[in-house]
Parts: C-alpha cells; structure tokens; sequence
C-alpha cells in the first residue's frame, strides 16, 4: 500500500497533462499538442494554397484555436513560415543520416542522398513564395546547412575518395564550397524564375554532380 508521500507524489502525476505523463517508450495514442496542431495545419493550408493566400485567421479557423494562440506559439506569420521550413530541412537531414548508415559504400549514399524522389515533397509555389517573400528565413536555413550538413557531407566525400569511389584529385573543402554556392544561386527568386521545373533542375544538378566526381571504375 502507498504511504502519505506515494500518495502524495501519485496525485500531483494524475494532475500533469496526460500527455506529459507518457514515457518516449509509450505508445502514442494522444494528439499532439497544440503547437504541433498549429505547425501542421499551416503547413497543409500553405502546400495547399501558398504562403500568401493563407492569413493566420485561416489557419485559426482550420485548427480550430484562437489567432491569439498562434501568435503565443509563433510570434508572427514569418516565424510560422520559418517554423514550417525549417522542419522540412530537418526532415532532409534525418533522411540524409539514415541513408548515410543504410548505404554499403559512400558513393551509394550520396546518390541515395540526392535522389529527390526519397525528399519529401514540397509544393514548387511554396518553394518560390517563401524565398521571394521571407529571403531571411532562406538565409537562416542555408547557415544550419552550413553548420549541420557541410561538415558531415565533406567527411562522406572524404570517406569515398579512400574507398576509392570518389576521385582523390578533388578538394573536399572545394567540392563543398561548390555545393554552398550552387544552393546559395538558386536560392535566388530572380535565377528560380527562369526555370519552371524544380525537380527536372534537380535532377539534372544531381547527375552533373555524381558524373563529375565517381572515380572511373578501376582506378
């Protein structure tokens, strides 16, 4: 039986929100909460419409919440923008950690990596809306690839030019450099404008890339 402090602490957990009380190792049978809620209607609605058909009174009425309860969580239609962004790039990552750790050599991970049939797909009129309208939020998501990414895709190439996969000539730190400027360009609204398919434009970057640094079979 449960002494007075037992009962005590027992009570207090009853009081906590359920969802606090759930270990990670529980299943999840709640709704997430209401951030969540919010970061995931905003998404659907802007994929859907584009980020400026949607205003925050949309997306308080698709929830349902208060707009005021927007505002707490994200301060303004630019932090929610940023918020839904940014989740996208951190999927990419997770994507790209996992591919890392499934591939048999590096040269498999990196084309795995640039395939964007695995990428989750993102609505080419968000693309263009969110780096013509919010060029800062563009900004901050290029300096967590530069700080998240850059080093872990360089230490790949690195890692293919032992194996032998990827030619020993070329410089890391250049091919990287590369690869930064080539997303800093097309993160451009003006140099975007001029091309009408993003994924035939990626994938023709992809294969320009892969072509030029697999090492020529045995070398």
């Amino acid at each position: 039986m449960r002494d007075a402090a037992d009962n005590a602490a027992h009570s207090r957990r009853l009081r906590q929100p359920v969802n606090r009380r759930l270990k990670s190792g529980d299943v999840d049978i709640l709704k997430p909460d209401k951030k969540e809620q919010i970061l995931a209607k905003a998404t659907e609605l802007f994929f859907a419409r584009g980020v400026a058909d949607v205003s925050m009174d949309d997306i308080a009425a698709a929830v349902p919440v208060a707009k005021m309860t927007i505002y707490n969580h994200f301060q303004s239609k630019d932090r929610l923008v940023g918020a839904v962004m940014e989740r996208y790039v951190r999927e990419q990552h997770d994507i790209m950690n996992r591919k890392i750790e499934e591939s048999p050599d590096t040269l498999s991970a990196l084309v795995s990596i640039l395939d964007y049939r695995s990428i989750p797909v993102v609505p080419e009129r968000f693309i263009r809306e969110s780096l013509e309208l919010y060029p800062h939020i563009t900004a901050e998501l290029l300096d967590y690839y530069r700080v998240h990414m850059h080093d872990q895709l360089r230490d790949l190439i690195v890692r293919g030019q032992e194996e032998g996969v990827i030619r020993r000539e070329l410089s890391p730190h250049i091919l990287m450099v590369y690869m930064q400027g080539i997303a800093e360009f097309f993160a451009r609204p003006d140099v975007l404008a001029q091309f009408h398919d993003l994924r035939f434009l990626g994938e023709q970057f992809r294969t320009m890339f892969l072509f030029g640094i697999a090492a020529p079979k045995g070398e």
